[in-house]
């Protein structure tokens, strides 16, 4: 009878044979990368259908704004100004996001010092929100609106630092990852075997198409919010496509290593990689 797998719901221990230890455990790199893959798609949907069928919040003009996103109604009143009820998965989720960039290890030290800068700005986008300003409170119909219904927001707002502290961190983590699809994805295509050696330039070209757009992204959003001024939701869309564009990597990058078996089979990578392949240090 073949040993049975370790898994979720089995208690047995994981299998004595060095290289299936070693799969075993390479499962992890796997799980970060599929999990940041999920969070990132599912995050701005999520924002939407939760916010709208479950707490009838319209579709906000950012992701950034479903932070303080509330509605008042003659039913419910003010309740939902004493929780901000899309607030927690919006924190939430950069918060997980924050923790699967610095958990995850690069392949050469530079990735890893980007990931990890990524990772204190996806924090810092969470815990600094969007600021309200002057100009918000007397020319933006749905801040006006929201400080209408929540007045308390007016003084939260008053305490807020001057420093564009959320849309720095925000516009510096798409900047980085950026930089790692450009300069650090490729690292890894020397360790592909003989019969996925064709997908090499097909790889090299989509990690190129994936940087820029990380790179078009905060640029995109910054000059549709300055032409729009905030009205509409399209910066929230262009948002989407940055942050499903960040997905978009994390699963190309799996399906990459999985060919190349890289933390499956470590030994047989690394007798498929070049002569002059990248020092991975």
């Amino acid at each position: 009878m073949d040993r049975t797998q370790p898994g979720l719901m089995n208690n047995q221990p994981p299998p004595a044979d060095a290289q299936a230890l070693w799969r075993h455990f390479s499962e992890t790199y796997f799980s970060l990368r599929f999990g940041l893959a999920v969070l990132a798609f599912a995050f701005p949907a999520f924002l939407y259908f939760w916010g709208r069928f479950v707490h009838d919040l319209p579709l906000q003009p950012s992701m950034s704004a479903y932070f303080f996103a509330a509605r008042a109604s003659a039913e419910t009143g003010a309740a939902q100004c004493a929780e901000f009820p899309m607030r927690t998965f919006f924190v939430g989720g950069l918060c997980a996001i924050a923790a699967g960039l610095h958990l995850y290890k690069g392949l050469t030290r530079r990735e890893n010092t980007l990931l990890n800068t990524a990772a204190i700005c996806a924090l810092l986008v969470a815990v600094y929100p969007e600021r309200i300003t002057g100009k918000d409170l007397s020319g933006d119909d749905r801040v006006m609106q929201l400080v209408k219904d929540c007045p308390a927001v007016l003084d939260w707002a008053g305490r807020q630092p001057d420093l564009p502290i959320h849309f720095a961190a925000a516009a510096a983590l798409f900047v980085l990852l950026g930089i790692v699809a450009w300069q650090c994805a490729c690292h890894s295509l020397s360790y592909l075997p003989a019969d996925h050696k064709h997908r090499e330039p097909m790889f090299r070209r989509a990690y190129r198409v994936l940087a820029a757009l990380m790179f078009l992204g905060p640029a995109t959003g910054f000059v549709l919010a300055a032409l729009l001024d905030r009205g509409g939701s399209v910066v929230f869309f262009v948002e989407m496509v940055g942050i499903w564009t960040f997905g978009a990597y994390w699963a190309l990058k799996t399906w990459e290593l999985s060919l190349s078996k890289l933390e499956k089979d470590p030994g047989a990578a690394a007798r498929n990689a070049a002569p002059d392949s990248p020092d991975p240090r």
